[in-house]
């Protein structure tokens, strides 16, 4: 019997996928990054993210538009997922300030090697880098292929594991409930408009709205003449519950936007309701078979952030490239 053209994908699809991404993005994605910031993300977006998913579909013999679900997206919907995703922002800044203050408390944080624009031609620069190939590239693997690998689980279960795996690789314990959260309002929406365009669009809003907050900032009297090492030393556990009282502030505003965002989106679309088989997670994890790919990532993850704790405890890092 032919499979439901929704199953195409199975869960073990997923898992090798991610798998073969996740060894990618540690070696060849992370040395180009190292060697050149904007070439290095370029390269492990399209062609160690994006590629790889295209081409395996392709293997599968299953229609890119079909299981990735490229389908339009309404002017409505469109508007709601902007609307969405802005406030997200905030909501998900917040979450990830108080990780970072639990976090500061063991040693010093780990300052990130991004890039702040400081010029138009850079904030354009970063839009197209951080935003644009981010919103497109890692929606096609996570909100399209690996979520609808994962939908024989269920619709939550589905968003919250592709949420999950996208929050994983980051591979960055300082970074990593904020696309955890921000990954299961991406897919909800992916999964109730049946179209990938609302991830993707959702990813490029809130990447833009981080790296405008940069460039605004970087243009600052105060950061406009620092140096790394000031930057360095700003951030601390008192600077870090100053910033989060500031967007603890604006966070119940935002986070009731968001609510009737993601309700109006719900409700304009109540074909799109729960169903999946039976089966658990764990179940599923269980089966050696199936999850064997996914154990590999999870040590790969641990070791990863095994060496970045030490790190911040201990300010020496394990390797060096």
């Amino acid at each position: 019997m032919e499979p439901h053209k929704s199953n195409r994908l199975s869960f073990f699809d997923g898992n090798i996928l991610y798998m073969v991404v996740m060894v990618l993005f540690v070696t060849v994605g992370y040395i180009a990054q190292k060697r050149d910031f904007h070439y290095g993300i370029l390269i492990t977006e399209f062609l160690l993210i994006a590629l790889p998913t295209l081409i395996y579909v392709r293997i599968k013999g299953a229609s890119i538009k079909k299981e990735l679900r490229f389908n339009s997206l309404s002017i409505i919907d469109a508007l709601l997922v902007i609307v969405t995703a802005i406030s997200a922002y905030f909501a998900a800044v917040f979450i990830n300030l108080i990780a970072e203050i639990i976090i500061s408390m063991a040693g010093d944080l780990i300052i990130p090697d991004i890039p702040f624009a400081q010029n138009p031609r850079e904030y354009v620069i970063l839009l197209f880098i951080i935003a644009g190939s981010a919103g497109i590239c890692e929606e096609i693997l996570f909100r399209g292929f690996i979520m609808r690998s994962c939908e024989k689980l269920g619709m939550w279960r589905s968003i919250i594991m592709t949420a999950l795996l996208f929050s994983v690789l980051h591979l960055n314990i300082q970074n990593i409930v904020a696309p955890l959260f921000l990954g299961i309002i991406f897919g909800f929406m992916v999964y109730k408009t049946n179209s990938i365009y609302a991830g993707m669009l959702a990813h490029f809003i809130n990447n833009s709205v981080s790296v405008t907050w940069g460039y605004v900032i970087m243009n600052l009297p105060f950061y406009k003449s620092a140096n790394i090492e000031q930057l360095q030393g700003e951030v601390t556990t008192q600077s870090l519950i100053g910033a989060a009282v500031l967007f603890g502030l604006i966070l119940p505003i935002a986070g009731i936007i968001m609510a009737l965002c993601l309700k109006a989106i719900s409700d304009r679309h109540p074909e799109a309701v729960a169903s999946g088989s039976s089966e658990s997670f764990i179940g599923i994890m269980r089966n050696i078979r199936l999850s064997w790919p996914l154990l590999i990532c999870l040590l790969i993850f641990l070791v990863m952030m095994t060496m970045e704790i030490i790190f911040i405890i201990s300010g020496r890092r394990l390797i060096n490239f």
